[in-house]
């Protein structure tokens, strides 16, 4: 007998913080950019069962660069940010 298990792994994003200023190294200027929440999570019959690598990031909304920064300084953009 067969059963067939569909599983899957993938990047979720969660929003921290929008229109954040910050200095893009591409753009080389001081850019509003998205603060968000990156995780990879694994799926199994498409329910969310394990999430790991949980990590911040900022997009630069002009150029869509993005940079990981250390979970500190997340933490303070989005005290300085206020609500998503």
């Amino acid at each position: 007998m067969f059963i067939p298990i569909v599983f899957g792994v993938s990047d979720k994003r969660h929003p921290l913080a929008h229109g954040v200023r910050h200095g893009c190294r591409v753009c080389a200027m001081e850019t509003p950019h998205h603060l968000v929440e990156v995780r990879r999570q694994l799926a199994l019959f498409f329910i969310p069962v394990w999430r790991w690598n949980k990590r911040p990031i900022l997009i630069c909304n002009v150029c869509g660069n993005t940079e990981s920064i250390p979970p500190e300084e997340a933490e303070e953009i989005r005290r300085r940010a206020g609500p998503p």
